[in-house]
């Protein structure tokens, strides 16, 4: 499966919805932490697209979601480490790879950028700074769903300061606000 059948079998399942949107951000955090990470951007970038195309049809069944994507992913022909990632960031199998902590670390954080640019005047990402987010993180009523302690594990898990990190995922999303109705 290469990105192009991916975004394809993505747009199907989830497109036109705000979880195109977090799909198309948690693939450009993806691959921006795979370069700095001298990991495969292709590769991680995948993980992170598909990450979610079962959520539509799996709803709030919590237990269904990752399951189903990767019965999908496979019969689509994914590489077996992005299933693998797709079933990690839900819990559904033990994180064992760079790549699947990776995953489970950017989830949430493409979430708590999104909130946060959505705050601002503009909407957008292109006048968010670090401080903002890191603020807002803060505040456990600002986006009460985003799980912080799994942002924040990006230190320990990818051996990332958390300043670090939130950078390297703003500006790959910056970098697509545009895509991502971050415009």
């Amino acid at each position: 499966m290469n990105r192009e059948e991916a975004f394809s079998l993505v747009s199907q399942r989830i497109g036109g919805t705000h979880l195109m949107s977090h799909s198309l951000a948690a693939e450009a955090c993806m691959r921006a932490l795979a370069h700095r990470l001298e990991q495969d951007r292709d590769l991680w970038g995948l993980a992170g697209l598909v990450h979610d195309l079962d959520l539509d049809e799996c709803g709030d069944d919590m237990e269904r979601h990752a399951l189903v994507a990767a019965a999908v992913l496979r019969e689509h022909g994914a590489p077996e480490p992005v299933i693998h990632a797709v079933l990690c960031h839900n819990d559904k199998a033990n994180r064992s790879s760079l790549m699947d902590h990776a995953l489970w670390v950017v989830d949430p954080t493409t979430g708590m950028i999104t909130a946060a640019a959505l705050v601002r005047p503009d909407k957008s990402t292109r006048s968010l700074e670090l401080k903002s987010i890191k603020k807002r993180m803060k505040d456990k009523r600002f986006a009460a769903s985003v799980d912080r302690s799994q942002i924040r594990a990006c230190t320990e898990l990818l051996g990332l300061e958390l300043g670090e990190f939130l950078e390297i995922c703003l500006r790959a999303m910056d970098e697509i606000r545009h895509e991502i109705g971050l415009g």
